[in-house]
């Protein structure tokens, strides 16, 4: 057998891994509250196929919408902290939305108001931020707060595409409205992934209130930040039952895909997780919802494909340096 010459070997072993290397899927888990507060074998199902899977899937990053726990107690957030040592553990980054079910604005043994001044307590993160300091997050480049990741950005690399998460608070304060917009710009060639607990109603459209205690509503976020930038590409959020995809175009031209996944109240929540395999090169995502726990895959609207996304990819290197991606 005649072997090819050696550069011709390496080209299309570097063709290959390329090909490969575009090809990606994020797991994003919706509240888990539930399941943190009544059964954790569900729970701990899910991270266990994440970790599992790392590799097979050339998983990049673990997305949370919020309400990782029900209670503000500290049984729910050791549970929590407990389940999340596994990515620590396979080196598996992740970012974490806060919900209203994380904060002081829910009761110590109920998932109810606290007393006192529910939109105070609403920013009242102390028990989140100690058992997931900013250290604890390997992706996380920046904050709105100092060593609070309530409005947080993180980064990761694939292929030939750079992406930006950042996580929004409840309903947002203008402060980290206006924050994130700054964070957007600056990464103006990076593809934007924005995680936030409440977006989208259960029928799929954009809230417009500010769920009775919050800052702004949902709305404001997508006319002040959401359709004024151009490399802006998912809005993943929580909160309210159960599935929706809106689709809605910027200022700039760009499509924002605005997806919503929560099943708390069906099965505790199941264990299901959504996952979004990408192919860069189709220009495509697969959604669908997997639940571990069952080894089953919902057959109904939470299963889409989107195609025709216009991602944002880096140039060819010109040189053997790499650019210092920060």
């Amino acid at each position: 057998m005649k072997l090819l010459p050696k550069p011709l070997i390496l080209l299309f072993i570097g063709l290959g891994y390329q090909s490969v290397a575009q090809k990606f899927t994020i797991p994003v888990f919706p509240d888990t509250q539930s399941e943190v507060g009544e059964n954790h074998k569900m729970f701990s199902s899910r991270i266990k196929w994440v970790t599992d899977h790392k590799d097979s899937l050339n998983i990049p990053m673990v997305l949370h919408v919020g309400d990782l726990v029900n209670f503000d107690n500290y049984d729910h957030y050791e549970i929590a902290s407990k389940g999340y040592e596994a990515f620590d553990a396979h080196h598996i980054p992740y970012a974490i939305a806060l919900g209203n079910h994380d904060t002081e604005a829910v009761g110590f043994n109920s998932g109810s108001a606290a007393p006192g001044n529910v939109n105070q307590n609403l920013r009242k993160t102390q028990k989140f931020n100690s058992y997931f300091p900013v250290d604890r997050f390997s992706n996380q480049r920046g904050r709105y707060e100092a060593d609070k990741s309530d409005n947080a950005y993180y980064t990761f690399k694939v292929g030939d595409t750079n992406w930006l998460v950042l996580s929004l608070e409840f309903c947002p304060r203008m402060g980290p409205i206006n924050w994130a917009g700054d964070i957007i710009n600056q990464f103006f060639n990076y593809n934007v992934i924005i995680i936030t607990h409440y977006h989208l109603t259960p029928k799929g459209e954009i809230a417009t209130s500010n769920a009775g205690y919050g800052d702004f509503s949902p709305q404001v976020v997508f006319d002040r930040l959401l359709k004024k930038y151009s490399n802006i590409r998912f809005m993943l959020s929580g909160h309210v039952m159960s599935s929706a995809l809106k689709v809605d175009t910027g200022e700039k031209g760009n499509k924002i895909y605005q997806i919503l996944q929560n099943y708390q109240n069906e099965d505790l929540g199941g264990g299901y997780i959504r996952l979004l395999t990408f192919d860069i090169d189709k220009k495509s995502v697969e959604a669908s919802m997997y639940s571990p726990y069952y080894n089953k895959t919902k057959e109904d609207k939470s299963k889409f494909t989107i195609e025709g996304i216009d991602f944002i990819k880096q140039k060819e290197e010109r040189s053997l340096k790499r650019p210092v991606v920060k």
